[in-house]
């Protein structure tokens, strides 16, 4: 149950926006349902179920964790990206990672299934977005605490979803990845990397972490001493750590 099994190996070089984002315009469709969005319910726990879409792809499946929420509070959101190619992980993601690290945050956490490939395949991306909106519309959503976290692949994809969606996300939580930044990234980050990555091993990490930091990024990088790839669920404690720099770095509530 620990073993998010593995992702597919990428080196991402951050480019320029994908020309997905694409919502002001009139004829613009949301690939979501946006009915059967609206039928999900926001009774506190946890949701695993499946969302109709418009495109193409098959239906959406999702593990929905939804805070206790006080009228009239807005609470924060992450959108999960888990590690591994295809869809089996996004359960184990949330349930044996995400969800117990970031409980303490009070936000909604959408961990959705990937694809056989990508988080950045086109479909994947529009459906991330158009989930942002709807939830923006018709869910207490603070629009300034929306958070990515991803792990290996669902991380290599965060690293361009930082360059070409920088007016969506607050900041970004991404773990056992590494990415080479070529130009600033304007998005706080807060990046985890276990010392005993055999994938992406640690020393090419750090490289790559200064490398962007001379650039201007505002990275924050925390090593996991002993801490491998594919168990990546024994990262929670250490993804704990993560809503000390949301609240102080992030939203400035602290």
């Amino acid at each position: 149950f620990v073993h998010l099994l593995c992702f597919s190996i990428l080196t991402i070089t951050t480019s320029c926006k994908s020309g997905l984002d694409t919502r002001g315009s009139k004829d613009y469709i949301s690939s979501i349902s946006v009915a059967s969005f609206k039928a999900i319910p926001l009774t506190p726990g946890n949701i695993i179920s499946t969302i109709k879409v418009n495109d193409k792809e098959s239906e959406w499946k999702y593990d929905l964790t939804v805070p206790k929420i006080k009228e009239g509070e807005k609470v924060p959101l992450f959108i999960l990206l888990h590690g591994g190619v295809g869809g089996k992980n996004y359960i184990k993601f949330s349930n044996c990672l995400v969800a117990p690290a970031l409980q303490d945050a009070g936000g909604f956490i959408f961990s959705p299934s990937g694809a056989w490939r990508t988080w950045t395949l086109d479909y994947l991306e529009k459906r991330i977005l158009d989930f942002i909106d709807l939830a923006k519309e018709h869910w207490p959503i603070d629009p300034n605490k929306i958070i990515l976290v991803g792990y290996s692949n669902g991380a290599m994809a965060g690293w361009k979803y930082a360059k070409d969606y920088e007016s969506i996300f607050s900041g970004m939580i991404l773990m056992g990845s590494n990415c080479k930044v070529k130009e600033k990234l304007n998005i706080p980050i807060y990046a985890i990397q276990g010392t005993e990555d055999k994938f992406f091993p640690i020393k090419k990490a750090r490289k790559r972490i200064a490398e962007a930091k001379t650039l201007g990024c505002n990275i924050t990088f925390v090593e996991a001493e002993g801490n491998t790839h594919l168990k990546a669920c024994e990262y929670q404690e250490v993804l704990k750590t993560s809503i000390s720099w949301m609240e102080k770095e992030v939203w400035k509530t602290k």
